[in-house]
């Protein structure tokens, strides 16, 4: 593990206001559960610290404030108040397997949730924005609560190589990004792509998939388009200055 320097204060603030933006944001859309589930974020210019959201607070007032900064060892560096034991397994252990992972979303969001409860599971060739992440998915079979350091490195050994999501049967998502504008951008395709599986399968009619080199280019195309995820995480927090202020604080 490289010993990086520590990053500026003002770099270190933005940080943790991106990631209280996504926690509201996803409030906002229906993506949290109560006061559980987690997000992290690994500091800037480091590979052992990351920011997670101490536990308690709903995601709808969760402010920059109430993210932690915690090293490997669980260790809070900054910050005030208790990291969740399943969140911290989790985190570390898909920060520790894959470093390029800088910013993990895990949430029981309905829909993604619901198509990880399916046998046929997620359709990466039915719908465009399905096509996201075609060769891009995981699928971790579920084994209890995480709350231990092999159930942690598990699920991070799970996501090595090049997958952004890891549908975790009987339980929900992974989502991974390599700046939190980027996790989010794929969260919120994803549970779009699975909220339109589960409408079109509740028809009961046949789906309609496309071929593997059309995903395949698709899957590119998406790739190259995620380059402005910067520019939907940006409106979010616009849409937040308006009715959901004081994340920054």
């Amino acid at each position: 593990m490289a010993t990086i320097s520590v990053p500026d204060v003002d770099v270190l603030r933005s940080a943790k206001v991106d990631l209280a933006a996504a926690f509201r944001a996803a409030a906002l859309h229906g993506f949290n559960e109560g006061v559980d589930n987690h997000f992290s974020l690994a500091v800037p210019g480091r590979d052992d610290l990351f920011l997670l959201n101490r536990y308690g607070p709903h995601w709808s007032e969760l402010r920059a404030s109430d993210i932690l900064t915690i090293d490997l060892e669980g260790n809070v560096i900054d910050g005030e108040g208790e990291w969740e034991l399943t969140a911290f397994m989790i985190h570390r252990g898909v920060h520790q397997s894959r470093p390029s992972a800088r910013c993990v979303l895990h949430t029981h969001m309905p829909y993604t949730t619901a198509v990880a409860l399916t046998t046929g599971g997620f359709d990466t060739r039915i719908s465009q924005n399905a096509m996201y992440f075609h060769g891009h998915t995981a699928h971790l079979e579920y084994d209890g609560l995480a709350d231990g350091a092999s159930e942690g490195r598990r699920i991070g050994n799970a996501v090595r190589g090049d997958a952004t999501v890891a549908m975790m049967e009987n339980h929900g998502v992974l989502v991974i990004g390599e700046s939190v504008a980027d996790a989010w951008h794929k969260l919120y395709f994803l549970e779009r792509a699975c909220q339109v599986q589960v409408l079109a399968q509740s028809t009961g009619q046949n789906l309609i998939r496309v071929s593997e080199e059309v995903a395949t280019k698709t899957a590119a195309q998406w790739a190259r388009e995620a380059a402005n995820a910067s520019v939907l995480f940006d409106a979010e927090k616009r849409r937040l200055d308006r009715e959901n202020p004081g994340y920054a604080d």
